[in-house]
């Protein structure tokens, strides 16, 4: 509790001079009498601080917590001149697994919305298969590629022979997706140099979207004799 002092003189100014004796006086407590440290010296609130939000900005932030971000490629995924991106990621690892063996990577289209902020507008976990499924010629993903509303990903893997898969997507305004819009396949043989390749349009494998799309439902790849 706070105390105040009250002076009183003791003694006369011209004989003695002046001594001041303190005599304790209680100050009676009520609601106007400050108790604590000067209100400007205490915090504003006792909350915790609250975390900062993840920059929805960043391509990064769109990749789930324990994944591996493996690739990001800027581009106009619309055609309207939008600074959009793709991201490419791997699921956390799972230990023990076979050569050749594992879950395919995930492909993110991230397109701006109309006040300018970065959206997961589509995904597929089917089309760039897993970094140990290439073969001996190493990890699959060979690249992506973003060209005013079109979107290239390139698979390719294969020992001796070597074989790639170029798969391109297509902006449709009136349907807002993007949908398969040619595939491009081959196979070269190292050693000889033999060689196939192939195109497959809409006319061969319908109307496909981009979250839809699974390799395996293609006609079958060209092969070697």
């Amino acid at each position: 509790m706070h105390l105040t002092w009250r002076f009183a003189p003791l003694c006369s100014a011209l004989l003695l001079g002046c001594v001041a004796q303190e005599e304790p006086v209680a100050i009676p407590s009520g609601p106007d009498i400050a108790t604590t440290a000067d209100a400007s010296q205490m915090p504003a609130s006792h909350e915790p601080p609250t975390a900062t939000p993840p920059d929805v900005d960043d391509p990064a932030a769109f990749v789930p917590q324990g994944a591996t971000l493996v690739d990001t490629v800027p581009g106009d995924l619309t055609g309207r001149g939008s600074a959009d991106a793709l991201i490419v990621f791997s699921p956390a690892t799972t230990d023990g697994r076979a050569f050749g063996d594992g879950p395919a990577r995930t492909v993110v289209l991230l397109a701006r919305d109309a006040t300018g902020t970065l959206q997961n507008v589509a995904e597929n976990a089917r089309i760039v298969p897993c970094a140990r499924c290439g073969g001996m010629a190493g990890d699959p993903y060979a690249g992506a590629r973003i060209e005013a509303g079109t979107v290239t990903l390139a698979v390719a893997g294969g020992s001796r022979q070597r074989w790639f898969h170029d798969y391109v997507f297509r902006y449709a305004p009136e349907r807002a997706t993007w949908q398969l819009a040619n595939v491009a396949r081959g196979v070269t043989d190292t050693q000889t140099d033999l060689q196939t390749h192939e195109a497959l349009t809409a006319a061969d494998f319908g109307d496909i979207d981009f979250v839809d799309f699974d390799p395996a439902r293609l006609p079958p790849a060209p092969v070697l004799d």
